[in-house]
């Protein structure tokens, strides 16, 4: 695989160890991850924060089983938000799944192996497209991962909303019925989902994003007004890192298209 390519706005965001610990709640409000307890770890998360997505990687990783939560989330927003290619980001996720498969396997307790092996396994449905993860029985387990997620931490923002927009892609494939009776996927449900999402993260612009990714997938045209609403109000945010800037940036590119 290639050098990863830099994230255009990490020159906007230096980070150092006491401004990541000072700013721990705000910027950790999507995923509920507790403090680090080492200054290696800190030092990890400080590169994620700054938008240097590949070395968070490898400090992450170069930390054994405690790193891979930060390893985890750096590969997940590269592969998400600054890699163009589709197969690389599948290959991407794919790791990602794969070493969150093994931190749970270690550490069952940890909401976050839980989350990074539901939201990559959702995410590379996606790219394989949800029609066919689904006859591969992946549907099955993105839900159970993302449920487990939520049952040992339920402020998991992020887990609310790949659990919504997983059950309003399978509700867009497959339809109400056959989304409920197979997957458990009901719009009902998306909907407590995004609505608990946004009450625990709401000035997260990539919770606001994906929330209007997820309407929109659930209920079209009917529900594009708030979905504007919400990629609106991502836009106005003032990122607080590289992370969020690329969530920002998304956003005001979705509005002009």
């Amino acid at each position: 695989m290639t050098a990863w390519l830099p994230c255009p706005y990490a020159a906007d965001y230096r980070f150092d160890g006491e401004r990541v610990r000072a700013q721990w709640s705000a910027l950790h409000a999507v995923d509920d991850e507790p403090p680090p307890d080492s200054d290696a770890l800190l030092q990890a998360w400080v590169l994620f924060h700054s938008g240097q997505f590949e070395q968070a990687t490898h400090a992450g990783l170069a930390l054994g089983i405690d790193g891979l939560s930060v390893a985890n989330r750096a590969t997940a927003a590269y592969a998400a938000l600054v890699e163009p290619h589709e197969p690389t980001r599948i290959e991407l996720f794919r790791r990602v799944h794969a070493r969150a498969c093994a931190h749970a396997a270690q550490r069952p307790q940890q909401p976050s192996a839980w989350y990074w092996q539901g939201d990559a396994l959702a995410r590379y449905a996606n790219g394989i497209h949800v029609a066919r993860a689904l006859a591969q029985g992946l549907g099955t387990q993105v839900r159970a991962a993302l449920e487990a997620t939520l049952a040992l931490d339920p402020n998991h923002a992020y887990a609310h909303v790949a659990l919504a927009t997983f059950q309003a892609s399978v509700i867009d494939k497959v339809g109400p019925l056959v989304g409920a009776m197979t997957y458990g996927a009901h719009a009902a449900a998306v909907h407590r989902h995004l609505d608990h999402a946004q009450r625990l993260a709401p000035d997260s612009p990539a919770v606001l994003h994906e929330c209007a990714n997820a309407l929109l997938l659930l209920e079209g045209e009917a529900r594009l007004a708030e979905a504007t609403r919400l990629l609106e109000h991502a836009a106005q945010l003032t990122a607080r890192d590289a992370v969020e800037r690329l969530w920002v940036e998304l956003a005001r590119a979705r509005l002009t298209l």
